[in-house]
C-alpha cells in the first residue's frame, strides 16, 4: 500500500450511487428485487463494449446496479467467470470527475477503467479491497432525488420493512489499517457508534449508507468472513439492509421462497439469503428501531 502522509486533499463523496452486483441471470435478479422489495427499476441499458446488460433500481433506501454478460468472451462474462458472480464495487456520487480525478492521482490510486465526464473505476488492491465506481452523474427517475423522498420508508411500498440504507461489508486482514485510510482518504471520522455486523468491525457512516471493513476472529460466526479471506483476498463482502423488524423481515422472505439464516453476533442477530437465491451476492437485514 502507497504512503500518503504528506498528502492533505480528499475525495468528497455526496452519496453512494448504487451498489454493484455482476450475475449472469439479468432477469432473475430484477425479477427478485421488484417481487420480495417492490423495487423502482429506473434505468435499463446495454454496454455492447463490455458485452452487458444494466439495470439501476431502488429498493428501499438503497441503489443497486446489476452488471449481466450478453456475449461470452467479453469483460463481464469474463470478470464472473474468473471471480464468480458477487458484489462486485460500490459507486460514489462526487462533485466534479476532474477534480475526484486529481485527488485519486496524487494519491497514487490506479484507475482501471473510465469514460470522460461519466465514471472510473478505482484498483481494489488500492482501496483495501474496495473496487470504487467514482462519477459526477445523478440519474434521471431515481426516485432518491424526489421533493418528497424519505429514507425511512424507501422506494414502492418497501414491503420487507428496509428502513435505512446500505451497509456494505469487506472483508480484510487489517481493518483498523483499512479504516484509518479510509478516514484520511474522504476526510470523514471513523464512527464510534457503529454495531458491527461482525466482532472486529471498523465503520464509517456517510450518512446514507456506512462503509465497514471486518477482520475474521476465531469464532464460529466468522468463519464464513475466513473462508472468504482465504478464497478471495479483501473484497466485498456482504450488504446489510436495517428493517424496522426482523421477525417481519423473515416471515416477508420466507413467504416469497426464500431461505433465510439467523446469525448471531455480538452486538445484535442478521438474516442472511441463501447466496444461492441471489446469483452469489451475501445480503442480509438487521433490525433498526432508532429510526
Amino acid at each position: 500500500m502507497r504512503c500518503h502522509a504528506l498528502l492533505v486533499r480528499s475525495l468528497t463523496v455526496l452519496r453512494h450511487g448504487h451498489v454493484n452486483q455482476f450475475a449472469n441471470d439479468y432477469d432473475h435478479v430484477l425479477a427478485m428485487y421488484r417481487d420480495v422489495f417492490d423495487a423502482q427499476v429506473f434505468l435499463e441499458f446495454e454496454e455492447p463494449d463490455f458485452g452487458g446488460k444494466n439495470a439501476v433500481y431502488v429498493a428501499g433506501a438503497a441503489a443497486f446496479e446489476i452488471f449481466a454478460p450478453t456475449k461470452a468472451g467479453m469483460a463481464i462474462a469474463a470478470s464472473i467467470e474468473r471471480f464468480g458472480e458477487r458484489w462486485h464495487s460500490l459507486e460514489w456520487t462526487v462533485p466534479d470527475l476532474d477534480d475526484a480525478i486529481a485527488v485519486i492521482n496524487e494519491r497514487g490510486i490506479r484507475i482501471t477503467d473510465s469514460s470522460p465526464g461519466n465514471y472510473v473505476f478505482l484498483h481494489p488492491r488500492d482501496c483495501f479491497g474496495l473496487c470504487l465506481e467514482i462519477t459526477p452523474q445523478f440519474f434521471q427517475n431515481d426516485p432518491r432525488d424526489a421533493a418528497d423522498w424519505d429514507p425511512a420508508k424507501g422506494a414502492n411500498s418497501n414491503p420487507v420493512g428496509i428502513n435505512g440504507g446500505p451497509t456494505v461489508t469487506l472483508c480484510v486482514p487489517d481493518a483498523d489499517e483499512a479504516i484509518a485510510w479510509t478516514s484520511e482518504f474522504v476526510n470523514k471520522v471513523p464512527s464510534l457508534t457503529h454495531e458491527g455486523t461482525f466482532a472486529h468491525s471498523r465503520a464509517i457512516d456517510f450518512g446514507d449508507h456506512i462503509i465497514e471493513f471486518v477482520t475474521p476472529t476465531d469464532a464460529p460466526q466468522d468463519l464464513p468472513l475466513r473462508e472468504a479471506l482465504n478464497t478471495h483476498g479483501a473484497a466485498m463482502f456482504s450488504v446489510t439492509l436495517p428493517v424496522r423488524s426482523l421477525d417481519h423481515a423473515e416471515k416477508t422472505l420466507q413467504a416469497h421462497g426464500l431461505t433465510t439464516t439467523r446469525v448471531q453476533t455480538p452486538h445484535s442477530q442478521l438474516l442472511v439469503l441463501d447466496v444461492k437465491q441471489t446469483d452469489g451476492a451475501r445480503l442480509q437485514f438487521r433490525e433498526q428501531t432508532n429510526l
